[in-house]
């Protein structure tokens, strides 16, 4: 049944949006439970699976956000009505879920939270799954004509994977979620294929992709589309699969890979016509926390939820190919489920003072004391505790030309961007 215009009977919760998250974190007995049959149940009963809109569906451990935000501005740009799932968010759960760029407000999500309260029965769903459902719900209630969808976590058992993607990318695949999805990239690559169709177009963005990804593609007759072998970036080009070639767009802080994969993904979907005029206007793309660069006073600060092995390398390479002439503080926060000790050998000689944020108010996060003692013996240890009281302390001790680079988690560069923007909105009242 559909459930368009449902209303709350007695029974019903009558909830701010806060009180909705908050019973939603409490209500499902663990925070991440894989699998769809529980999701697909509840979403049969609300129509989310009969015709859907067009799907891209996106993959990977490294670049989905990117890979998403470049084919939601091209697909918007082209004037389409464009619906866009992310996870997680980094200052308040309205940024998960965007109709044409614009973050829904707080009674569209109540409504969502509503109608799923009011569909699911007996099912107990999980955090995500209901986020995941919210968002699909109010896509088919907005009439979007496309809508991405970023993956959670895997893919052949995440939540978004109860819908068949029209076009699937898979970007590149690190080790990361080990408990979940398996302990080396042969396995996780697995995971992440899953959210591929027979016959229809898979982008693969990965440069060094594990057999097990093209061996479980090829099983499967996906129509597999894979970087340096059918399509190719080379001196700011793409070459596509197709044979077109178009000149790629500087966007600050993503790869040319994640622009280049999302580029491909729209010329093999056929949702509007590739062309350069399109992908010129794609310049003007931001992603928060990818790479983010803002000058804060006389010192830049960089925010980059880089959290696993292969994106602290990259930020490490990215900060060495733009040095800075005074001292670089370190802002970290991690979740203890990450490859923390590698994650911190891929830093070393790239910081000269550590400072660890107190994250005890997410069960996940690693303490500091214990991020502490992971550290190289002759680290430099600053500031520990909340953002707000690291932040306070480095402006005292900075100046002109140093860098403070937040990374680590989502929390961790959460909390910075709320601190931040928030010093910066004061400042212009003042």
């Amino acid at each position: 049944m559909r459930l368009t215009g449902t209303t709350p009977d007695a029974r019903m919760p009558d909830l701010s949006l806060q009180g909705w998250l908050s019973r939603l974190e409490s209500q499902h007995p663990v925070e991440i439970e894989l699998g769809l049959d529980r999701v697909a149940e509840v979403a049969r009963v609300m129509g989310l699976l009969r015709a859907p809109p067009p799907t891209f569906t996106v993959a990977g451990t490294n670049g989905k956000g990117s890979v998403v935000a470049v084919l939601s501005a091209a697909l918007q740009g082209a004037g389409l009505r464009v619906g866009c799932y992310t996870s997680p968010h980094l200052m308040c759960f309205n940024e998960r879920i965007c109709i044409d760029g614009a973050q829904v407000d707080d009674q569209a999500l109540i409504d969502a939270f509503v109608a799923i309260e009011g569909a699911r029965g007996p099912v107990s769903l999980s955090y995500f799954e209901v986020a995941t459902l919210a968002a699909l719900w109010l896509f088919r209630e907005r009439s979007v004509d496309v809508q991405v969808l970023e993956v959670g976590l895997g893919g052949r058992l995440d939540a978004v994977n109860i819908l068949d993607a029209d076009v699937s990318v898979v970007t590149s695949i690190g080790l990361d979620h080990t408990d979940w999805l398996g302990s080396d990239r042969s396995q996780i690559a697995i995971e992440k294929a899953g959210v591929a169709r027979p016959g229809r177009p898979c982008i693969v963005a990965d440069i060094d992709p594990p057999d097990s990804l093209l061996a479980d593609l090829h099983q499967r007759a996906v129509d597999t589309r894979l970087i340096g072998r059918d399509w190719r970036v080379e001196e700011g080009r793409l070459h596509t699969a197709s044979g077109a070639t178009y000149r790629m767009p500087d966007i600050d802080g993503l790869l040319s890979e994640n622009i280049a994969a999302a580029l491909q993904a729209l010329e093999a979907g056929r949702q509007i016509d590739l062309t350069q005029a399109v992908i010129d206007k794609l310049s003007a793309v931001r992603v928060p926390g990818r790479l983010s660069r803002r000058d804060v006073g006389p010192v830049e600060v960089i925010l980059d939820v880089a959290h696993n092995v292969e994106s602290v390398s990259r930020l490490v390479q990215f900060m060495g190919s733009h040095p800075v002439s005074g001292r670089t503080f370190a802002v970290f926060g991690v979740m203890g489920d990450k490859p923390i000790r590698d994650m911190l050998a891929a830093c070393i000689g790239a910081f000269d003072e550590w400072n660890l944020v107190d994250l005890s108010h997410v069960p996940r996060a690693m303490p500091t004391a214990d991020l502490a003692r992971m550290l190289h013996p002759e680290s430099v240890v600053g500031d520990h505790g909340p953002f707000s009281d690291i932040w306070d302390s480095i402006k005292m001790r900075s100046r002109a030309g140093d860098r403070v680079v937040v990374f680590g988690s989502f929390f961790s560069v959460g909390e910075a961007l709320s601190v931040l923007e928030a010093e910066y909105h004061s400042g212009e009242r003042g």
